[in-house]
């Protein structure tokens, strides 16, 4: 663990030169070890202050590297930032070369900056600099260079780091109250293609992170979001970024799903030929067979996945891996690297004692949910005739309830066996499930379904209770003897899971797989197998589990192209300072803000639209809408632009970022 030898750190002095191991409360210093492999920070600069781990850390010329990216940052609409940045930043790197400065003058400009810019850039970007001249002036030598260090910079906010796309969102929301519905969208585009279906259909992880929450809710970034992607749509404005000139090295990626699509659009922007093999009959994955056309409209999902197509994309449709080719053959047909995406395409059952899954009226939730949209996309939704029971507690499981509850012609249950609290589902899933008249059964869990004469007539249901915090904090449920009772229903659908194809690889062919068949895969989207790589719902490794998010996916699928990039390039597959300086944050808080709440006045959050449960009865009309121009811009307006600068110095250069 790196020892720290001073620094100030959310206000507090730290002044180790003398002896000494005091550090910042709730800090774990051992996130500074490496941030290339072996090359263990000298110093962190932040909104919070700085900390210096090398007595011989030229901090005067860390100090100007950090204000040139302050500087660079500065989106000059208020003249404190516009001006003060690049004045400190050409007043530090006088100073660096041993030029007489006004320390006074620069402290003033600084805290005019703190003081009175109007976002996080000025607000915060000069604290590190005000620290050190306040509480260690002598340590700003002159004549000290830093060429052999490593430099990283990076400007976030708690908004972006909590995408895994790392979208810079307050840039987006900024151009939507401007005026510029197209850059916003292509701001998004520069991460991933599917602008307009994540905008509808995203968990919203930003918006949890949001620190307008503090002054009185969050902003409705995917609302946004999906705003300026309609708008661009509609006008025609969508487009990819400018691809890079081509290049002879050709990628197969194997799915068409988020994941894969995203993938494929970051490489085709790179100038890379990409052949895109799909199972099914067209693109889209899960999202376009198991997210319900009354969320996404598929016409929204085909202008994106359009885009690919344009950029060069050729699609080979009703191709699936483990059975009209594998990994062997791709190769063989000269393609220089392989990325496979093929997500969790099966659903689980629930494993009851001594059920049939052949029984008519018994399904997974990924088989039902592809049937409603095969049947509606037909004009001919299927209807089941009787009561419907979906068992589960995820977004899967609101997805099959509400669906039910417009082709069941009785009424539709669902069961999940911890509280309503516990559920991961979306609680706006929830809600609107409710209002669509689901009838909820919490602390209830499926027993055995019931049959007579080869038909289900009901599921039995026993009543959960909570147990005990265990030693982690957690509360588990375990069954109340004798609160056995039946629910009587004629369908029942299981939406407790999702697993991958098991026959998708041999065991020959070199793809290390874990206990649940997902691909493992490294940081850098590798797998054990030289030349391909993975993502999304079925890899597992140090960013990936199993079945995720369609945003997480999407993240995936941007680092994963990078790695190919450089892998083609290179035949090695580079550090990514980006990542780690997020996993820094992560394990760190490094953006933990404890601050009171920011001094804003209160303005009500922007309402989402939506059709009304009576309408959306027995249909499949899109239920949210699209926000109106006025709605965007009083929405975007309480956007407070939480950017932060964090730089790192390392003891030596880091590979691909020369300081």
């Amino acid at each position: 663990m790196p020892r720290l030898v001073y620094g100030v750190w959310d206000g507090t002095v730290y002044d180790n030169r003398n002896g000494g191991d005091a550090t910042p409360p709730g800090l774990d210093l051992s996130v500074f070890d490496s941030f290339s492999e072996g090359n263990p920070a000298r110093s962190f600069l932040s909104d919070r202050g700085f900390l210096v781990f090398d007595p011989g850390l030229p901090l005067l010329w860390a100090l100007w590297k950090h204000f040139d990216k302050v500087a660079s940052e500065s989106c000059g609409k208020c003249s404190p930032c516009r001006t003060g940045a690049p004045l400190v930043r050409d007043v530090l790197a006088a100073a660096r070369d041993g030029a007489a400065v006004d320390w006074q003058d620069l402290r003033d400009i600084a805290v005019q900056m703190s003081a009175t810019s109007l976002c996080g850039v000025g607000q915060t970007g000069a604290l590190p600099l005000l620290a050190a001249l306040t509480h260690f002036p002598a340590e700003l030598k002159p004549g000290e260079s830093g060429d052999t260090c490593g430099f990283y910079s990076a400007i976030t906010s708690p908004c972006i780091e909590a995408c895994p796309g790392l979208v810079n969102i307050p840039r987006y929301i900024d151009y939507i109250k401007d005026g510029h519905d197209d850059l916003a969208a292509n701001t998004v585009l520069r991460s991933y293609p599917l602008v307009g279906s994540c905008g509808r259909v995203c968990v919203r992880s930003c918006e949890r992170a949001c620190r307008r929450a503090k002054v009185d809710a969050p902003v409705s970034i995917r609302n946004l979001k999906r705003y300026a992607a309609d708008r661009a749509i509609a006008s025609g404005m969508l487009k990819p970024q400018d691809a890079a000139p081509a290049k002879s090295k050709r990628v197969a990626v194997v799915g068409a799903g988020p994941v894969g699509i995203s993938c494929a659009y970051h490489l085709l922007e790179r100038g890379y030929p990409v052949d895109i093999f799909e199972a099914k009959p067209k693109a889209g994955g899960m999202i376009r067979y198991g997210i319900p056309i009354y969320r996404l409209p598929k016409t929204t999902l085909q202008e994106e996945t359009d885009i690919v197509a344009a950029m060069g994309a050729r699609f080979f449709f009703n191709q699936k891996l483990g059975r009209d080719f594998d990994v062997d053959e791709l190769f063989r047909r000269g393609y220089d690297a392989v990325f496979i995406g093929c997500g969790c395409p099966s659903g689980a059952y629930l494993g009851m004692e001594g059920e049939d899954t052949s029984l008519p009226g018994y399904e997974n939730g990924i088989a039902f949910l592809e049937r409603v949209y095969e049947g509606v996309e037909a004009g001919e939704p299927p209807v089941l005739e009787g009561d419907v029971v979906v068992v589960g507690g995820g977004n899967v499981a609101m997805d099959c309830c509400r669906a039910a509850a417009r082709v069941a012609t009785g009424e539709t249950h669902l069961i999940y066996r911890r509280t309503e609290a516990d559920a991961p589902a979306d609680p706006e899933e929830i809600k609107a499930a409710k209002e669509e008249g689901v009838q909820f059964h919490f602390l209830c869990g499926q027993d055995a379904l019931v049959v007579e004469n080869g038909e289900i007539t009901g599921l039995r249901v026993v009543d959960m209770e909570r147990t005990e915090p265990d030693a982690s904090g957690r509360r588990g449920v375990r069954p109340i003897p004798g609160s056995e009772h039946v629910i009587p229903c004629r369908h029942v659908i299981a939406a407790i899971g999702q697993k991958t194809d098991a026959a998708m690889l041999r065991d020959d062919e070199g793809i290390a797989r874990d206990r649940k068949n997902c691909i493992v895969i490294n940081a850098a989207h590798e797998t054990s197998r030289k030349g391909v790589f993975a993502g999304g719902d079925c890899t597992s490794g140090p960013r990936a589990s199993g079945p995720t998010t369609m945003i997480m996916g999407m993240g995936h699928a941007y680092f994963a192209a990078r790695s190919i990039d450089q892998f083609l390039s290179t035949d090695q597959v580079p550090f990514d300072s980006r990542w780690r300086l997020s996993e820094w944050i992560a394990r760190g808080g490094l953006l933990n803000d404890a601050a009171p709440a920011p001094a804003k006045p209160r303005q009500e959050r922007v309402g989402v639209r939506e059709i009304t449960p009576e309408e959306r009865d027995h249909n499949f009309d899109e239920v949210e809408q699209t926000m109106t121009r006025e709605e965007a811009w009083s929405e975007a307006s309480r956007c407070m632009r939480c950017y932060r600068v964090l730089s790192v110095i390392t003891e030596s250069p880091i590979p691909g970022n020369p300081a």
